[in-house]
C-alpha cells in the first residue's frame, strides 16, 4: 500500500472523527438545529444544521485564501461582526420565545409556515454561524494546528480531510437532533414546550452576550 493511499485512509477516519468530536459541544447554531427539530421534526433541524456547515465551508475556502486574517488585525470588523451576530441571534431567539408564549397566536406567527427570512431553517443556520466571530476564530485556530499538518501533507489529503471533517461534524449534529427527534416523542407536549422555550432563551441569551462582548471591544478599542 502506497504511503499517499494510507495518507488517503488516515484523512478519512481522523476528519470523520475529529468532526463528529467538535459538533458535540453545540453552539448557537447547534441549539437553532435542535428547537427547529423539536418543532418542525428532524428534517427541519438537519435544514439548520446543512446551512451551518454551508458558513463553515465558506470559512474554509477563505482560510485557503488568507482572508480571515482580517478579522484579527481589524478592530473595528470584529467588533461589527461580534454585534450584528448578537443582533441576528438575539432575534431568532426573541421570535422563538414569542411563539412558544403565545400559542393563541402560534399558527399565526408559526416560524415553520412563515415566509420571512429567518423562519427558514437553512437560512437560519447559515446567519447565526456566518455572523458569528466565534466560528471563524475556530477555524482559525484549527487552520494553524490540525489543518495546518494535513495542508503539508498534500493537496489531495488536504482536501480530503476538509471534506471529511465537515461530514463528521454533520454527523454529530445528526446524531444529536436524531436522538432529540426520538426523545421528544416520550415526553408529554408540555414538557416539550418547556424545553423548546429554554432552548430559545438560551439562543437569545448567545444573541445578548455576544453584542454586549460587542461593545466590550469597541470600548476596549478606544481605551
Amino acid at each position: 500500500m502506497s504511503e499517499l493511499t494510507i495518507l488517503i485512509i488516515r484523512a478519512c477516519y481522523i476528519g470523520l472523527f475529529t468532526g463528529i468530536v467538535i459538533a458535540i459541544p453545540m453552539g448557537p447554531a447547534g441549539i437553532e438545529s435542535v428547537r427547529w427539530t423539536i418543532l418542525g421534526g428532524l428534517k427541519k433541524g438537519l435544514l439548520v444544521a446543512a446551512g451551518s456547515l454551508l458558513a463553515d465551508a465558506f470559512d474554509v475556502m477563505l482560510i485557503n485564501f488568507g482572508l480571515l486574517s482580517l478579522i484579527q488585525t481589524n478592530r473595528l470588523l470584529e467588533v461589527f461582526f461580534w454585534m450584528l451576530s448578537g443582533v441576528i441571534i438575539f432575534f431568532i431567539g426573541y421570535k422563538a420565545i414569542k411563539n412558544v408564549k403565545n400559542p393563541v397566536q402560534h399558527e399565526e406567527s408559526d416560524p415553520l409556515k412563515k415566509n420571512d427570512a429567518l423562519s427558514r431553517p437553512f437560512l437560519n443556520g447559515f446567519l447565526i454561524n456566518i455572523t458569528n466571530p466565534m466560528t471563524h476564530f475556530f477555524w482559525l485556530t484549527l487552520s494553524s494546528t490540525v489543518i495546518c499538518v494535513w495542508r503539508s501533507a498534500g493537496d489531495l489529503p488536504y482536501f480530503i480531510f476538509t471534506c471529511c471533517l465537515l461530514m463528521g461534524m454533520f454527523i454529530g449534529l445528526f446524531l444529536i437532533n436524531y436522538l432529540v427527534s426520538r426523545g421528544k416523542h416520550i415526553h408529554t407536549p408540555k414538557l416539550s414546550g418547556k424545553f423548546s422555550l429554554w432552548l430559545s432563551y438560551a439562543i437569545a441569551a448567545f444573541g445578548l452576550g455576544f453584542f454586549v462582548y460587542g461593545l466590550i471591544r469597541m470600548y476596549i478599542s478606544y481605551l
